[in-house]
């Protein structure tokens, strides 16, 4: 039988998951705020750098890179598209996703909202770097594995 929990506040703060976590929320939310002028958000942004790096992705394809769900992918695409911003290919065959890709209008506003994303590097001791390095194993489809891990 386990005993009754006990751990402060500095013990929470020691974990570095669920620092990561609550620290995304803020980051998340900050973004959110730079970005709002251009009537973008964070997951918006990330679909249109996708593309803009990727060429043309399919919406499972999108949502694995920025970190949605397919579900979630469909309505982000579905209002980008009404907005003159991305746009459908024609599926390449019976049964295949269709591919999206990036308009002008998608590239000039990605153009705008850039260096709005890109000045977030200073929110950061020595322009992020560390963090970049520390996180990107868990952004590159996984992470080292480690304990409790499977």
């Amino acid at each position: 039988m386990h005993g009754e929990f006990a751990a402060t506040h500095d013990d929470v703060d020691q974990v570095v998951a669920w620092t990561v976590i609550r620290a995304a929320r803020e980051l998340s939310r900050r973004l959110a705020d730079e970005l709002t002028e251009l009537d973008l958000t964070p997951v918006e942004f990330g679909t249109l750098v996708q593309l803009a790096t990727e060429d043309e992705l399919n919406q499972a394809d999108l949502a694995r890179a920025v970190g949605v769900r397919a579900q979630s992918m469909s309505a982000v695409t579905s209002g980008l598209e009404g907005r003159g911003l991305v746009e459908r290919g024609a599926a390449p065959g019976r049964g295949r996703a269709s591919r999206m890709h990036l308009t002008s209008a998608g590239r000039e506003l990605l153009g705008r909202a850039w260096p709005r994303v890109e000045a977030s590097n200073a929110w950061f001791p020595d322009g992020g770097a560390d963090v970049v390095a520390a996180l990107r194993p868990f952004t590159d489809g996984g992470a080292p594995a480690g304990p409790g891990v499977a």
